[in-house]
């Protein structure tokens, strides 16, 4: 795997171990084979819960996953509570809001589409959500239309064609189905844009030289399961996160994107379904959480939290971040990353600027909750000097932060 880092100002490396947490995950049963995870907020109260959708048997054999599961956070990551509806499964999910309500959407797409109603018939499906985690309504006209038969599993949202409404893709990882597009209608239909059989490669395009690159420098080159990038010691760059046999090892890179482990604690498992990072208790430090098994027995939801000292309010950009382009109209995800102290909440206010860091500034969001990210439609303007600036509020306390750099918005592709 290889990706686009932005190497700032480095910080003082911090210390970085982990937890163990099963409460509340063991709520239901899971066979072994791949599964994804997503992270994010369903309900709408800043905290980030864990998705993911299963049943692996015809139905419901040998286990008790199924349908769409949504573990709700307790807040601080260390409780979790089990919502499921329907009977289908295994494979991808992705969160988002696709028909632009404000509320959090799923989509999925699955190697067993047995569902006996329009929730779970189709290889590849969204539903709209209500705040709740349960109760999702089909919005999936279309989709899964285009020759699949197998094996499909990975999926994400995004704009492909910056009409302000998320798109979706999705590959297979079985035999023939390969990697599908289908467009947002925004009446509940989608339409296919784009079908490859074969998989999906990503690369980093360095600007500089116009040339793809490779960034692996120090990195194992085998035994990895899984490999994630995320920011790990808040310092506002990602590092890499590797899931292997019994170990999960972080390693950062220097100026020069040479890497070096900077952390590592060992696991039970030995085999990886599927894994994602997220902040579950907003300590300002990324968490990871996995599906995975010993080997010898089913696959266990698992979630380790970094170990907290105390943390003060705090918020650090991390997209945009600065040099990224951007069609106005199109839907793009703002993320940050935030440490509020124990027992406090916060939300999150965002304003734009197209004339610099000194603004004029106009309101993007007066009161977001705290989940770390934000669906934003790009304003209609035509600027290289576009800046966002964040003010996220406690109980007792306030802190603003402005993106370091700029980023550029045009009115055409």
């Amino acid at each position: 795997m290889v990706a686009l880092l932005l190497i700032c100002n480095r910080a003082p490396r911090r210390n970085l171990s982990y937890q163990l947490i099963t409460s509340g995950l063991d709520a239901v049963t899971f066979e072994i084979g791949f599964a994804g995870l997503a992270a994010g907020d369903v309900h709408g109260d800043g905290r980030l819960d864990i998705v993911t959708i299963g049943d692996h048997g015809s139905p419901r054999v040998n286990a008790t996953e199924a349908g769409i599961m949504v573990w709700n956070n307790n807040g601080v990551g260390t409780n979790w509570t089990l919502m499921k509806e329907g009977i289908f499964g295994y494979g991808g999910v992705a969160l988002g809001d696709v028909n632009n309500d404000g509320i959090i959407d799923i989509g999925y797409a699955m190697h067993h589409n047995y569902g006996s109603s329009d929730l779970g018939n189709q290889l590849i499906e969204t539903a709209l959500g209500n705040g709740s985690g349960t109760g999702w309504v089909p919005y999936d006209d279309g989709l899964a239309t285009n020759g699949e038969t197998y094996g499909i599993f990975g999926i994400d949202f995004a704009d492909v064609n910056n009409d302000g409404r998320l798109d979706l893709a999705s590959n297979s990882f079985g035999c023939c189905d390969g990697f599908r597009v289908y467009q947002n209608n925004g009446d509940g239909s989608w339409s296919p844009t784009f079908a490859k059989n074969g998989g999906a490669q990503v690369y980093y395009f360095d600007l500089t030289t116009s040339t793809w690159q490779s960034i692996s420098s120090g990195l194992p080159t085998g035994g990895a399961q899984g490999i994630r990038l995320a920011d790990m010691d808040m310092d506002g760059n990602p590092e890499v996160v590797l899931w292997s046999s019994r170990s999960i090892s972080i390693y950062k890179a220097d100026p020069n994107l040479n890497w070096s482990q900077i952390a590592s604690f060992t696991i039970a498992e030995t085999a990886l379904a599927g894994m994602t990072i997220a902040d579950f208790d907003h300590d300002g430090f990324n968490d990871v959480t996995y599906l995975a098994s010993t080997g010898i027995g089913d696959n266990k939801l698992r979630v380790y939290l970094r170990v907290p000292g105390n943390p003060r309010l705090n918020l650090i950009p991390l997209f945009p971040k600065g040099s990224e382009h951007f069609i106005s109209g199109s839907a793009q995800f703002v993320q940050w990353l935030s440490s509020v102290p124990p027992g406090d909440s916060a939300t999150v206010a965002i304003q734009f600027s197209a004339t610099g860091r000194n603004g004029p500034w106009t309101e993007v969001v007066k009161r977001a909750p705290n989940s770390n990210r934000y669906q934003w439609i790009v304003p209609k303007v035509d600027s290289s000097s576009c800046y966002l600036r964040y003010k996220i509020t406690s109980s007792n306390a306030t802190r603003k932060m402005t993106t370091l750099r700029p980023f550029s918005i045009s009115t055409t592709q």
